[in-house]
């Protein structure tokens, strides 16, 4: 025989519990579903709380008492334009040109400018 004699090659199989990519996937796994529990847990206590309902009083609009006005004697209106919450008059009488300005949320005038009215 000779001295360098071939040895059966017995090497031991690697566990693959024990590598490091292994053990890395399970970190994962494990790390992703305490996420996914804990968001469930927070989506299930949101809901019994009742977080993302409206307040009643914010979906149903309030009913409001019609406002009414009335022009002095000797106005008129020459025209009218809206933008939003507001309602804009313009009004003339015999001595003024006047401008009014009107929330539209309660009806109280909000400014007034006047001006003289044109001479006819």
């Amino acid at each position: 025989m000779s001295e360098y004699s071939e040895a059966p090659a017995t090497e031991s199989p690697v566990d693959p519990k024990s590598t490091p990519t292994y053990r890395l996937g399970l970190a994962a796994v494990i790390g992703l579903a305490v996420v996914i529990v804990v968001v469930l847990g927070v989506m299930i206590y949101g809901i019994s709380a009742g977080w993302g309902h409206r307040s009643p009083a914010a979906t149903t609009p309030q009913a409001k008492e019609p406002v009414s006005m009335t022009l002095a004697p000797g106005y008129r209106i020459l025209s009218s334009d809206t933008q939003p919450g507001r309602l804009i008059l313009r009004v003339r009488s015999q001595t003024d040109d006047e401008i009014w300005v009107i929330s539209t949320d309660d009806g109280r005038i909000v400014a007034r400018i006047h001006g003289a009215a044109p001479k006819d």
